[in-house]
């Protein structure tokens, strides 16, 4: 496709990054057949305060793309209802909002992508944690006096840190006999899924597709982009990583395996990154892009975060 589907570039991991250098993936025409790729059935609208886009290899048998469109629709709206802590009725936001330890029901999508997170928590050793909030924030109106200072030992006070780490949150997934439901073991332990909510909309979305008949799709939003199958000639999916955050032009092209995502990005030293077991800001070396492959989008969104974090806890 032509660099009008470029794909938006957003803030990732927020739940273990201040700021981030993240480079735009454009979607790729195939050489040399770049009008029929162009021609590919496309729809894309606004979601979880970004956009998506989605390309079909071909139509789904028995639907219009205005069907497609409007059932993804319907799925992002039942997604921003459980997972978006910027919207004050969702039930992220109601679990954060709630000051007790008792269980609280909460939707099937939102324990779901809280036991994925605990899982990814669990994978890269604390390195990603969807309770850091409060260590963003805290940081935020504690910033460092200059740029040389940026990477500095200072840690939130103990008050701030007692009610941070993924090991004092619980999910219970639906049961014919129970609801889902998060629990708390500290009431003003909070979660933030901005790095791994966009990553999880773009799978359930890839998933939706294919139960609707989609034998082959490539989803995008808000940077995130997995594909699933092949195009009908058998070439795969592609993405281009962009020079820069708002660059246009390709500085390396990357081939997508059925049902495998990417992440694409590069700590800056100067926008510090947090590490959640410490609450402080790490060392780090000099700039290096890196790129993340992964099973899903959601692993992909949260090992990227995890990525630029050193492995050992300082």
């Amino acid at each position: 496709m032509s660099q009008s589907h470029r794909c938006c570039a957003t803030s990732r991991g927020m739940s273990a990054v201040l700021s981030l250098l993240i480079f735009a993936l454009l979607i790729l025409p195939q050489q040399p057949v770049e009008a029929a790729a162009d021609g590919l059935p496309t729809f894309a609208g606004p979601a979880m305060g970004t956009t998506y886009r989605v390309t079909l290899a071909a139509p789904v048998p028995g639907l219009s793309l205005g069907q497609v469109h409007r059932e993804i629709d319907r799925l992002l709206a039942q997604l921003d209802a459980g997972l978006n802590t910027w919207r004050s009725d969702s039930d992220a936001s109601r679990f954060n909002r709630a000051v007790t330890t008792d269980w609280l029901e909460v939707s099937p999508e939102l324990a779901d992508v809280v036991s994925i997170a605990q899982r990814l928590h669990s994978q890269t050793a604390g390195r990603f944690d969807i309770t850091v909030g409060p260590l963003i924030d805290w940081h935020r109106k504690h910033p460092a006096a200059n740029a040389q200072d940026v990477a500095t030992t200072r840690a939130p006070p103990a008050k701030i840190l007692a009610h941070v780490g993924s090991p004092m949150l619980h999910v219970r997934t639906a049961t014919a006999s129970n609801p889902a439901a998060l629990r708390k073991d500290h009431p003003k332990l909070t979660i933030d899924l901005g790095g791994i909510g966009p990553g999880y909309a773009v799978d359930s979305i890839g998933d939706r597709l294919t139960a609707l008949g989609s034998a082959s799709h490539l989803v995008e939003l808000g940077g995130e982009v997995r594909g699933w199958g092949t195009l009908e000639d058998g070439h795969p999916w592609q993405v281009g990583i962009a020079s820069g955050p708002e660059g246009s032009a390709v500085s390396q092209q990357i081939s997508l395996n059925s049902g495998e995502a990417v992440a694409v990005v590069e700590h800056v030293p100067t926008r510090p990154i947090i590490n959640p077991r410490t609450g402080q800001h790490p060392g780090s070396g000099p700039p290096a892009k890196r790129i993340i492959r992964a099973t899903t989008c959601a692993e992909a969104d949260a090992l990227a975060t995890a990525s630029l974090i050193p492995h050992n806890r300082h």
